[in-house]
């Protein structure tokens, strides 16, 4: 469609490369050649007479103009989305659509089960699709969930928030620690000297690294565990902690669901660790949404059961 000689699918186009000022990797994102990229940009450039993207090293830099353009673009393709999202009768009996929920094992395993039973009860022709949470390029997961991805909702710790798309708070848990239940060493309690001694079961992600709440706040103060087992998985660290002397670290939700299938103890850990805070983010452009809007708030209901049970 064309309005005062612009193809408006060219705007679409014009909001990604403005955001990734790479023809590259905004045609990853529009799933088009290159080829095809660099062709919208050139129509582009001849609509505004301008070079929107100058070269500038090995990369492209925005123009003055570009820079004018790209927040007014973003919000014209928003109030689009709005147009084309809303619905005033929003059943979600009627609704027929597939989510996808970007989340660790830890979200997943702890809110998205009741989530899922309030959708077979109320909507059930809404699907999940739960994924873990990705590799991205430059460590922002959110872009890469919600851009590179295309899905619905990430649920990030705090730390890992992305400012660029809408949030809330869903969750808040506090880490605390796992030890066997026959294990006579710590039958009085954890200390600080018996957590430094033990081995320990850590969660380590699929690039190798441990990005985890609890190893990054002990690198900060100074102690460094003596790995014995690391898993990705955190349903895992149970079976490699019972029947040993070994400890892990995780979340209390966690870990009180472990004991009740493994001969575990719950203990409070004897260093202070941060409150771990869970956000879910969305795309902008999905804002207005209503079975997405729908979707947010029964799973912060469902967070908020979780959080107080």
């Amino acid at each position: 469609m064309r309005y005062r000689r612009l193809d408006l699918n060219l705007l679409v186009a014009l909001d990604v490369l403005l955001e990734e000022c790479s023809v590259s990797r905004a045609a990853q994102r529009l799933n088009l050649g290159q080829s095809a990229t660099s062709a919208a940009l050139g129509r582009l450039r001849e609509h505004f007479q301008d070079p929107l993207l100058i070269p500038l090293g090995r990369g492209l830099e925005p123009s003055a103009l570009a820079r004018q353009l790209a927040p007014r673009v973003r919000k014209a393709l928003s109030l689009v989305g709005e147009v084309v999202q809303t619905s005033l009768d929003f059943d979600p009996g009627r609704c027929e659509r597939c989510f996808t929920l970007v989340a660790s094992d830890y979200v997943a395993a702890t809110v998205i089960p009741a989530l899922s039973r309030v959708l077979a009860r109320l909507a059930p022709g809404i699907s999940l699709t739960v994924r873990d949470l990705p590799l991205s390029r430059d460590g922002d997961v959110v872009a890469e969930a919600l851009d590179y991805r295309r899905s619905d909702l990430v649920v990030v710790p705090q730390r890992r928030i992305n400012p660029r798309y809408p949030h809330s708070v869903l969750l808040e848990d506090e880490l605390c620690c796992v030890v066997c239940a026959h294990e006579a060493a710590y039958q009085a309690g954890l200390g600080l000297a018996e957590f430094c001694a033990a081995a320990h079961v850590v969660r380590e992600f699929t690039d190798g690294q441990n990005l985890s709440l609890d190893t990054q706040h002990l690198r900060e103060i100074g102690i460094e565990r003596r790995v014995a087992v690391a898993v990705q998985s955190f349903a895992l660290m149970g079976d490699f902690v019972a029947g040993t002397p070994r400890i892990a670290t995780l979340f209390r939700r966690q870990a009180q669901g472990l004991a009740r299938h493994h001969q575990l103890r719950v203990l409070p850990s004897p260093i202070a660790f941060p409150v771990a805070v869970q956000v879910v983010q969305w795309h902008p452009q999905q804002a207005s949404d209503p079975a997405l809007s729908w979707l947010r708030q029964v799973l912060t209901e469902q967070a908020a059961g979780v959080d107080h049970a």
